[in-house]
């Protein structure tokens, strides 16, 4: 990364939008590099400001166990910092932010939103984009009556850290309630956004619940062998390598809950370019075979113990690491980006090593994160093997009437080369100085001048198909539902109804996807990849549509 060099006298001050991007448990900025090229690649002609994005680093890996309060902190810091080091070497000033949170990424970013809206930095910058990716956003709890989810219940809360039990909503603070309340900072900064905007798994994310992330008390997808979902209709292709997959978007006006007749003769669910290991028999038995007979006895002690360790030590390191200064901080932003006085020294100094540190975490492995990302694995294997084992799971894909059928060269297209997991070079954190614009444009998955494209998006299409169904996304309020009948009500506390009815208040656009991956948590983000999870880089693809058509609006 180029060394932040002080800006051109006779350049001219940009007005920028900045995106920040944060990851979640276990993870790190990597997770969110799908989502920030595709803002990259599919705003900016929409757009009056520059789009800049911030992948946040300052709490990867196990320092998610650290809390909402501690880490949201950290990410504004990081914001702050980024703001500084955009004035100081590119004469760029943020004018207007945009928050992307990623499972807990969407809790800490709405903590963080009523600490910039306690000390008025929403008075200098619009806040314009609010959106969360499979978020427990009514916290974490399992339903079902049998020795898993209750052993999940009593001991999950401990194996997180501060972070575990503001989830599990056991915390003193009661954390999330607050940042439920109508009239506090938090939901009152939250307000502020123009858009508000939901991912939510219907299926195969046994990290956070459909009910949790859709902010919902029903929970219509459990009875999967007796449903028949349906997608939003006439979503266009997305060429990722040399496959072609639809954007996953559910429609939840038309998909049903099947008869025994309609059942009988189903024909079975299909959707386009689904994993050998899901649609084939044999080896879905041995990968439960390998979960229940290998990984529960041998793995899962040692990443409880190792989960159990790193919570004991984040509770400790809280009570002694300092808090970062926010309002001092800000104070020194205002003075020099929006003010008169120069960019403090010491601040620009921390933001080139920001920057470069986020550029060689994309391309190095850390032991830290082998081990956090291990752990969250193993999770997902010890979920899925209580799925199998409880009876919860029926495996299927989805067939969709409306289908376009692809030709053939796309049906006889290799695939060997473009699942591959994308390199680490391709995960780098991109400068955004002029400088470094030609290589970004260059090695971009989603670049539309390179010879060689990696993914071709028709966003004209994708434009209008979310002009055609955004009613259908904003009207969730007055719905009903044909898959939310009252056996598929959970018994709510009271506590998570007040979070619910709370937040449903705000005007959400809600999104219900399906991917049909062994791990749709992984898959909504497309964070190992596009090649590597194709669907949900087509889904994150439309996503960005519903902003850029917001923009196309508001520039008129």
């Amino acid at each position: 990364m180029a060394e932040i060099d002080n800006k051109d006298e006779d350049s001219k001050e940009q007005s920028a939008h900045l995106f920040v991007l944060v990851h979640g448990l276990w993870g790190s900025p990597n997770h969110m590099s799908t989502i920030e090229r595709s803002l990259r690649e599919l705003l900016q002609e929409c757009s009056d400001e520059k789009i800049v994005t911030l992948k946040p680093s300052s709490f990867r890996f196990w320092k998610t166990y650290d809390g909402l309060k501690l880490n949201a902190e950290r990410v504004i810091r990081d914001i702050f910092y980024e703001i500084e080091a955009l004035k100081q070497k590119s004469n760029y000033k943020v004018v207007k932010i945009s928050l992307v949170g990623y499972s807990l990424g969407g809790l800490i970013s709405r903590y963080l939103i009523g600490v910039l809206n306690e000390i008025g930095f929403f008075e200098m910058v619009e806040p314009v984009f609010f959106t969360t990716f499979a978020t427990p956003h009514v916290g974490i709890q399992f339903f079902n009556d049998n020795i898993f989810d209750h052993a999940a219940n009593k001991v999950g809360q401990y194996l997180f850290g501060k972070s575990g039990r503001e989830m599990f909503m056991t915390d003193h603070d009661k954390i999330l309630m607050q940042m439920a309340d109508s009239e506090g900072v938090y939901y009152k900064g939250l307000n502020k956004f123009r858009k508000h905007i939901l991912l939510s798994n219907v299926k195969n994310d046994r990290t956070v619940a459909f009910n949790t992330s859709f902010i919902t008390e029903y929970s219509p997808f459990d009875n999967w062998s007796n449903i028949k979902i349906k997608y939003l209709k006439g979503l266009q292709q997305s060429r990722i390598g040399k496959i072609y997959v639809k954007p996953k978007f559910v429609d939840l006006n038309r998909s049903i809950q099947m008869t025994r007749s309609e059942d009988e003769v189903f024909a079975g669910n299909i959707q386009e370019q689904t994993s050998i290991f899901r649609s084939n028999r044999i080896f879905r038995f041995l990968i439960i075979f390998s979960v229940s007979f290998f990984l529960l006895p041998f793995w899962i002690p040692l990443v409880l113990c190792s989960s159990l360790f790193a919570s004991i030590y984040s509770m400790i390191k809280i009570r002694i690491i300092p808090a970062p200064k926010i309002k001092s901080h800000w104070q020194r932003v205002l003075d020099s980006v929006y003010g008169s006085s120069p960019v403090d020294v010491e601040d620009a100094k921390i933001g080139l090593q920001n920057r470069n540190e986020r550029k060689s975490m994309s391309k190095q492995n850390y032991f830290k994160g082998d081990t956090s990302e291990l752990t969250e694995n193993t999770m997902e294997g010890l979920m899925y093997a209580e799925e199998r084992f409880t009876g919860k799971s029926t495996e299927g894909a989805i067939q969709e009437e409306d289908r376009d059928e692809p030709n053939n060269t796309q049906n006889n297209a290799s695939n060997d080369e473009d699942n591959s997991g994308d390199t680490n070079e391709e995960m780098d954190d991109y400068d955004d100085s002029e400088s470094d614009h030609e290589d970004y444009e260059r090695t971009s998955i989603l670049s539309k001048n390179t010879k060689k494209k990696v993914v071709e998006i028709d966003t004209k299409s994708n434009d209008q198909s979310i002009r055609q169904h955004y009613s259908t996304l904003t009207q969730w309020k007055n719905s009903r539902f044909p898959l939310f009948t009252k056996s598929c009500r959970l018994p709510i506390n009271e506590e998570k109804q007040f979070v619910i009815d709370s937040l449903n208040k705000i005007n959400w656009i809600k999104i219900p996807v399906y991917i049909d991956a062994w791990n749709s948590h992984d898959g909504i983000v497309a964070r190992r990849g596009p090649r590597t999870n194709p669907k949900g880089a087509s889904t994150v693809c439309l996503w960005a549509s519903i902003l850029r058509n917001n923009m196309k609006e508001t520039d008129t």
